[in-house]
């Protein structure tokens, strides 16, 4: 009989991770644990968990590169998650190795700690920091959430849960879960819950992360081979649900399936007919419906209607709550002052000038920054004042500028968002106290 060997290595944040033997583990190709792989080839932008949590277990294919199952899990009520390792990215300036808004990735293996990488130009991505931790990945739902016998699950072909009841079906909002959560945009953190305690509402930095890799693996693609969404043309980015019509304002051949729910034109999760389009890395193994079908609300920025507000790295995202009295609270002075950091009334692009502009330009979009504020912004996916104007690097995305009174982040756009959704679309318009039907949720849980 075999014996299951053990070993240990020594990561950058210092803690050791075990694995089976015959995994490999450090800076070779994509198929090795915790790695993030290279971009424009197969299985980037996914990987292998170093260990499966308590309710996880893996699918067949989840340790291979070619497989639609590579980096994807599933946990105990059959949500389906993908594994997003950790890694460090340098942002092209034109004067710091990379060319101006190109963006070169590492696995987090790369460099002995993050001190060496800054040292290099490069940084850890925010998203892979919670509860004063560097964490070493993170499981994302592959698809939106969904109502799986009260529990907000992530599967395919599911009907989305929205904020408020959009159609006929009363089983489709967040109040129709377990526990009755709220009926608005607060009440995604305890339509989470309903999973298990160590899940949460996705942050924008985790979906900032995304989205970096989206723009990574398109721009080191050279077909459609590893990257199926890739075009040599205007239209290098994931597509989605958002034409009002089923389908994508930028690629005719993608078909979702109505999801029956009232007479708009929202897709099934995942139901896509060219899936592999419609995913953060242009595989059958990435994260679906990323643009459009509905708007996803979001943890990271808030605001209390003077100034802005980022999430602390000292916060552990899980344990969130949504009220407004609270220390753990997303909303209200106590949850601020213990939560975030002030940023001030402006920051760049933040200007509160209630209009709408589109992510991207030729000149530098994002911060190159690899600590402080420029930093987070960066993680957020916040583009630089001179970044925004229009790109089709950037998909030409809609970014809505307010600061509203405890605002609530709504990301990626919805089923008739049009050209304008996408993996970076943004608007801080929304309260926490806001209710609509083309909102709804993605959950996600730290290793």
């Amino acid at each position: 009989m075999s014996t299951l060997v053990t070993r240990t290595i020594q990561t950058p944040d210092g803690s050791a991770v075990a694995f089976p033997n015959g995994i490999r583990i450090g800076t070779g190709g994509a198929g090795t644990v915790n790695h993030i792989g290279v971009a424009g080839q197969q299985g980037f932008g996914v990987g292998i968990a170093p260990e499966v949590p308590a309710g996880f277990a893996k699918l067949y294919g989840t340790e291979d590169p070619a497989s639609e199952n590579y980096g994807n899990y599933q946990y105990s009520d059959g949500s389906v998650m993908v594994y997003i390792p950790a890694f460090y990215y340098r942002y092209g300036t034109g004067s710091n190795g990379g060319a101006i808004n190109v963006v070169d990735i590492k696995p987090f293996s790369h460099w002995a700690s993050v001190a060496d990488a800054n040292a290099a130009g490069y940084a850890l991505h925010r998203a892979f920091y919670n509860g004063g931790a560097i964490r070493q990945g993170v499981f994302v739902d592959k698809y939106l959430a969904s109502n799986n016998g009260g529990v907000a699950s992530s599967l395919k072909n599911g009907v989305v849960i929205t904020s408020a009841q959009r159609g006929s079906l009363t089983t489709a909002t967040f109040a129709s879960l377990t526990g009755a959560p709220s009926n608005n945009l607060a009440g995604a953190i305890a339509a989470a819950k309903t999973r298990g305690s160590r899940f949460f509402c996705n942050t924008r930095f985790i979906r900032g992360a995304l989205a970096l890799l989206a723009n990574a693996h398109g721009s080191a693609a050279t077909g459609t081979t590893y990257c199926a969404w890739y075009s040599a043309g205007s239209t290098n980015f994931p597509k989605g649900c958002n034409n009002n019509a089923l389908g994508d304002s930028n690629d005719g051949a993608i078909a979702f399936v109505d999801d029956g729910n009232g007479t708009y034109a929202c897709g099934k999760t995942g139901s896509a007919n060219f899936m592999a389009r419609t995913t953060h890395n242009g595989q059958l193994c990435g994260i679906a419906d990323l643009n459009g079908v509905v708007w996803e609300t979001e943890l990271g920025l808030t605001s209390n209607g003077t100034n802005f507000y980022v999430l602390k790295t000292a916060a552990d995202v899980a344990t969130i709550t949504g009220g407004t009295t609270l220390a753990t609270d997303a909303w209200g002075a106590t949850g601020l002052a213990a939560l975030y950091d002030s940023i001030g009334a402006t920051y760049e692009s933040l200007t509160n000038s209630a209009s709408n502009k589109v992510f991207g330009n030729a000149a530098q979009v994002l911060s190159a920054a690899t600590s402080g504020t420029a930093w987070g912004f960066a993680g957020l996916g916040i583009p630089l004042m001179g970044g925004v104007g229009g790109s089709n690097q950037f998909g030409n995305d809609y970014l809505y500028d307010a600061r509203t009174t405890d605002l609530c982040v709504l990301s990626g756009g919805y089923w008739a968002g049009g050209s304008g959704a996408g993996v970076w679309a943004l608007v801080l318009g929304d309260s926490r106290a806001s209710s609509d039907g083309s909102v709804g949720l993605r959950a996600a849980s730290y290793l």
